[in-house]
Protein backbone atom coordinates (compact mmCIF):
# COMPACT_ATOMS: atom_id res chain seq x y z
CA UNK A 1 0.00 0.00 0.00
CA UNK A 2 2.55 2.10 0.97
CA UNK A 3 4.37 1.89 -2.46
CA UNK A 4 1.28 2.63 -4.39
CA UNK A 5 1.22 5.73 -2.46
CA UNK A 6 4.50 6.77 -3.67
CA UNK A 7 3.62 6.21 -7.30
CA UNK A 8 0.53 8.24 -6.69
CA UNK A 9 2.53 11.04 -5.35
CA UNK A 10 5.33 10.68 -7.94
CA UNK A 11 3.43 13.24 -10.15
CA UNK A 12 2.96 15.43 -7.48
CA UNK A 13 6.55 15.70 -6.45
CA UNK A 14 8.11 15.74 -9.92
CA UNK A 15 5.80 19.27 -10.58
CA UNK A 16 6.57 20.86 -7.17
CA UNK A 17 10.41 20.62 -8.27
CA UNK A 18 9.59 22.02 -11.30
CA UNK A 19 11.23 18.45 -13.12
CA UNK A 20 8.52 18.63 -15.73
CA UNK A 21 8.56 19.76 -19.13
CA UNK A 22 9.83 23.61 -19.81
CA UNK A 23 9.31 24.88 -23.00
CA UNK A 24 10.58 28.04 -22.56
CA UNK A 25 14.39 26.46 -22.16
CA UNK A 26 16.72 28.11 -24.84
CA UNK A 27 17.59 30.71 -27.15
CA UNK A 28 15.05 33.81 -28.00
CA UNK A 29 14.64 36.87 -29.68
CA UNK A 30 12.38 39.34 -29.61
CA UNK A 31 10.49 39.02 -33.10
CA UNK A 32 9.81 42.39 -34.95
CA UNK A 33 6.77 41.47 -37.07
CA UNK A 34 4.94 40.98 -33.75
CA UNK A 35 6.04 44.06 -31.27
CA UNK A 36 5.38 47.87 -31.84
CA UNK A 37 7.99 50.09 -32.52
CA UNK A 38 7.86 50.81 -29.09
CA UNK A 39 8.88 47.88 -27.34
CA UNK A 40 11.42 47.09 -30.18
CA UNK A 41 13.03 50.27 -28.57
CA UNK A 42 12.39 49.40 -25.01
CA UNK A 43 14.03 45.70 -25.48
CA UNK A 44 16.94 47.58 -27.00
CA UNK A 45 17.43 50.13 -24.96
CA UNK A 46 17.22 47.74 -22.13
CA UNK A 47 19.58 44.93 -23.56
CA UNK A 48 16.43 42.46 -23.84
CA UNK A 49 16.64 42.09 -27.78
CA UNK A 50 17.68 38.19 -26.97
CA UNK A 51 16.91 36.17 -24.21
CA UNK A 52 18.83 32.70 -22.77
CA UNK A 53 16.22 30.79 -20.21
CA UNK A 54 18.46 27.84 -19.06
CA UNK A 55 18.29 25.15 -16.64
CA UNK A 56 18.96 27.61 -13.91
CA UNK A 57 19.06 31.24 -15.15
CA UNK A 58 18.14 33.63 -17.26
CA UNK A 59 20.90 35.74 -19.49
CA UNK A 60 20.23 38.80 -21.74
CA UNK A 61 23.91 40.54 -23.06
CA UNK A 62 26.22 40.90 -19.55
CA UNK A 63 23.05 40.30 -17.47
CA UNK A 64 22.73 37.04 -15.79
CA UNK A 65 19.85 36.78 -13.37
CA UNK A 66 19.83 32.92 -11.33
CA UNK A 67 16.00 31.96 -11.52
CA UNK A 68 13.95 28.88 -10.46
CA UNK A 69 10.48 28.08 -12.67
CA UNK A 70 7.20 27.06 -12.44
CA UNK A 71 5.66 25.22 -15.22
CA UNK A 72 1.63 25.93 -15.67
CA UNK A 73 0.89 23.89 -18.81
CA UNK A 74 2.02 26.35 -21.52
CA UNK A 75 2.03 29.07 -19.04
CA UNK A 76 6.21 29.36 -17.35
CA UNK A 77 6.50 31.50 -13.77
CA UNK A 78 10.02 32.58 -13.81
CA UNK A 79 10.72 33.27 -9.96
CA UNK A 80 14.53 35.85 -9.61
CA UNK A 81 16.54 34.35 -7.24
CA UNK A 82 17.51 38.07 -6.20
CA UNK A 83 14.57 38.19 -4.57
CA UNK A 84 13.00 40.60 -7.04
CA UNK A 85 9.76 39.08 -7.66
CA UNK A 86 8.85 36.79 -11.02
CA UNK A 87 7.59 37.32 -14.68
CA UNK A 88 5.20 35.73 -16.54
CA UNK A 89 6.16 33.48 -19.45
CA UNK A 90 3.52 32.06 -22.07
CA UNK A 91 3.88 30.01 -24.76
CA UNK A 92 1.76 30.95 -27.87
CA UNK A 93 0.19 28.83 -30.23
CA UNK A 94 2.63 29.51 -33.11
CA UNK A 95 5.45 28.16 -30.89
CA UNK A 96 6.20 32.31 -30.39
CA UNK A 97 6.96 33.36 -26.62
CA UNK A 98 5.04 36.02 -24.54
CA UNK A 99 6.95 37.68 -22.28
CA UNK A 100 6.50 39.92 -18.97
CA UNK A 101 9.90 41.88 -18.69
CA UNK A 102 11.28 43.64 -16.15
CA UNK A 103 11.19 46.70 -17.45
CA UNK A 104 7.44 46.88 -17.58
CA UNK A 105 6.61 45.95 -21.27
CA UNK A 106 5.40 43.06 -22.65
CA UNK A 107 7.18 41.37 -25.90
CA UNK A 108 6.74 38.94 -28.08
CA UNK A 109 9.65 36.43 -28.66
CA UNK A 110 10.96 33.34 -31.34
CA UNK A 111 13.53 30.98 -31.38
CA UNK A 112 16.99 32.54 -32.24
CA UNK A 113 17.36 31.00 -35.44
CA UNK A 114 13.70 31.14 -37.01
CA UNK A 115 12.68 33.08 -39.66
Amino acid sequence: MRSVGLVLLWPLLLAAVGCGENPVLGEWVVDPAQNSRGVLRATEAADLERLTFSRDAIESGDTRILVSYVVEDRRVRVVRGDGRGEHRVELLDDGRLHVELPIGVDAVYRRAGEG
